[in-house]
């Protein structure tokens, strides 16, 4: 369920008072919503505020909300990054918490930061279906897979994408065991079952009037069966779905923005709004459809940069100079606006926009190989066109592209003589309409010679050549050059 950004606070000014709410998204969102929230709920009863960042006992705070209370009339508590709805693929991200405490000493008094970090690691213990009260903390530790141990989001990050190595595992496994010995000779407990349970009673059966608890969580498990009563309820608000929209522009960053400009005081004109979204945010890779997953990583980046030009910034605006002088352009590069340079013959934009696309990649090897595979993709469409023209008598050079789609298009994407599967088939029209105008600029003898090269470059560019860039640049070039 998706509700409207004012949704929930509406209800907390007004309207029936629920005993649990969620509210679920980007880290650098949900604490600021749900705090927000509260706010106007604790205004509403008459009460202070409780604020839980990262509780390291969520059962107790549970506890206490089931507690009527002696000297306020009502409860409202606010729990950030509980991870009670986090699944096994947050593990990566959760341990990731736990590990800057790394190593803890055998002997003394674990910190709060320590504690915080022992729990932790016993909720991702749990995960897995470990028993954390049983057996060696070493075999225990040797149970969890390597892929919770190799670097969360953020990790991959500052890392350039890549995992920890198998050394740096292995002695991240040696100095976690020794935290949960610690975990275990302190009594320190972590959000699990237990807490689940007291939680989906809470559900059920309410708080004494008054009460009220509001979860902020960015791990949220799809289809988890305690998210989709608070669904039921209405009391579940997804905030800071920034997603990418056709055309460049980003979808919900109105919700960041705001966000940071309350928060520093600063406000962000247009244009110089624009460059830094297109400097900073960017989806984790690409693929065929040229769409992609994350963009956690990148919201906290634009997030983190622009504190810091709010601070430059001082009494004014920040404005597009300031951007422009202070912000390094590590943003996201359309790649269909590449193809299309190509398609049109511009070398010089489209080296410039794959330049940049690299250079922003935090991983340039795999940037480079999957822009290969989709260059490859498009001049393969380019020759499929281009035989069935040929092989059907198809009329060429429809620059209309409604005619096309009802008329061409259908005959392009037909089933083909002998069962013969059609590769343009499954194509979006308006991409095949491109495709077909541009291999109609095409000689079939300068097309057809094209499978080889295709080979070619990409074993150039699987180790053949030592200068990989190059191969993919000349590629490029041959493409949009190509008659």
């Amino acid at each position: 369920m998706s509700q409207g950004s004012d949704t929930l606070f509406e209800i907390g000014s007004a309207g029936e008072l629920r005993s649990c709410y969620l509210v679920s998204g980007d880290r650098v969102l949900t604490e600021p919503a749900a705090i927000k929230f509260g706010e106007a709920m604790a205004a509403r009863v008459g009460c202070d505020l409780e604020v839980h960042r990262r509780p390291t006992r969520f059962s107790d705070i549970l506890v206490d909300l089931r507690t009527f209370s002696l000297f306020s009339p009502a409860k409202i508590v606010v729990a950030t990054e509980t991870g009670i709805f986090a699944d096994q693929t947050a593990a990566a991200d959760l341990l990731e918490d736990a590990l800057g405490v790394l190593p803890v000493e055998a002997l003394g008094d674990l910190s709060r930061g320590e504690r915080r970090a022992a729990s932790r690691l016993l909720q991702v213990l749990m995960l897995f279906q470990l028993d954390v009260t049983q057996g060696e903390a070493g075999i225990l530790i040797s149970r969890l897979p390597d892929t919770a141990l190799q670097g969360g989001k953020e990790y991959r990050k500052a890392h350039r994408q890549r995992p920890r190595t198998k050394a740096q595992v292995k002695l991240l496994r040696e100095q976690l065991g020794t935290l949960l010995e610690r975990a275990r000779l302190e009594a320190v407990q972590a959000c699990g079952e237990g807490d689940l349970l007291q939680l989906s009673e809470i559900l059920e059966n309410g708080l004494p009037p008054g009460h009220s608890l509001v979860l902020a969580e960015s791990s949220v498990a799809k289809q988890h069966p305690t998210v989709a009563i608070l669904e039921g309820q209405k009391a579940h608000q997804r905030v800071g779905s920034i997603e990418s929209e056709r055309g460049g522009g980003w979808s919900g960053l109105h919700l960041l923005v705001s966000e940071l400009a309350a928060e520093t005081g600063v406000e962000i004109n247009s244009k110089a709004l624009q460059e830094l979204s297109r400097r900073t945010l960017r989806e984790d890779g690409f693929g065929r459809s040229g769409k992609s997953g994350n963009l956690a990583a990148s919201t906290a980046r634009f997030a983190s940069e622009y504190r810091k030009l709010a601070t430059a910034a001082g009494d004014g605006e920040i404005g597009l100079e300031l951007v422009e002088s202070s912000v390094e352009d590590r943003g996201q590069e359309d790649v269909w606006k590449i193809l299309d340079a190509i398609g049109a013959g511009k070398v010089e934009s489209a080296i410039s926009r794959l330049r940049r696309l690299l250079d922003a990649s935090d991983d340039p090897i795999a940037a480079r190989l999957s822009f290969f595979s989709l260059l490859a993709e498009f001049v393969r469409h380019l020759t499929a066109v281009s035989g069935i023209v040929r092989m059907l008598d198809v009329p060429g050079g429809v620059q209309n592209y409604g005619q096309f789609k009802a008329k061409i298009a259908p005959a392009l994407q037909a089933d083909l003589d002998g069962d013969l599967p059609n590769p343009l088939a499954g194509l979006h029209p308006f991409r095949l309409h491109k495709a077909y105008l541009i291999a109609g600029k095409m000689s079939a003898a300068s097309l057809d010679t094209w499978p080889w090269r295709l080979l070619e470059a990409e074993l150039q560019l699987k180790g053949e050549s030592g200068q990989p860039e190059v191969v993919l640049f000349r590629l490029l070039t041959e493409v949009a050059l190509a008659k």
